[in-house]
């Protein structure tokens, strides 16, 4: 995990290096997210309900690197018992031109996930996992540097104790935009 922030972090560096010399701007976002786990193996899926936040450099007019983390909490558990999921993903983000305030776009992300629960008296356990996301969704522009996330859904892939388990993940939020 680790080397995985690591590598992010260089990344990040290696864009903002580039975003100084074509001037092409960054933007953050505060979303709010809903992930659909399907665990596998018969098991019924769960719901969890959290936020995420991205920061994004641009290095092309409408292609970008992004680094996502998010975070949820499973909902319906029965009393005392807690499991929650923390995500770190980092990828290339694709605008398509409009004409207009709505501009869609298509991502995908790569990392990895961590999966805590707990129960009462007992304590607590964690495991992580690589993780992917497939997806898109679409801004639309409020003001020259604010837009309004309408949608984003994603395909997420994770990989728990050699299984893998395909999941569901929706997003909608806010998007700041600097030097863009």
């Amino acid at each position: 995990m680790r080397k995985l922030l690591i590598v992010c972090g260089l990344l990040f560096l290696s864009a903002a290096s580039a975003k100084a010399q074509e001037g092409r701007g960054f933007e953050v976002s505060g979303d709010y997210q809903y992930v659909r786990f399907n665990p596998g193996n018969g098991a019924s899926g769960i719901n969890c309900q959290g936020g995420s936040g991205s920061l994004g450099a641009y290095l092309a007019p409408r292609v970008g690197v992004i680094g996502e983390f998010g975070a949820c909490k499973v909902t319906g558990l029965p009393s005392g018992l807690t499991s929650h999921e923390l995500s770190y993903l980092v990828g290339p983000r694709i605008y398509f031109p409009t004409r207009g305030r709505l501009f869609p776009f298509v991502q995908a992300l790569f990392g990895g996930e961590q999966f805590s629960a707990g129960a009462t008296g007992l304590g607590s356990a964690s495991s992580n996992a690589f993780a992917m996301t497939a997806g898109g969704g679409a801004d639309v522009t409020l003001t020259r540097h604010v837009s309004f996330r309408a949608i984003q859904v994603d395909y997420l892939y994770t990989h728990f104790a050699g299984t893998g388990q395909n999941n569901l993940r929706i997003q909608s939020g806010l998007v700041w935009r600097f030097g863009r």
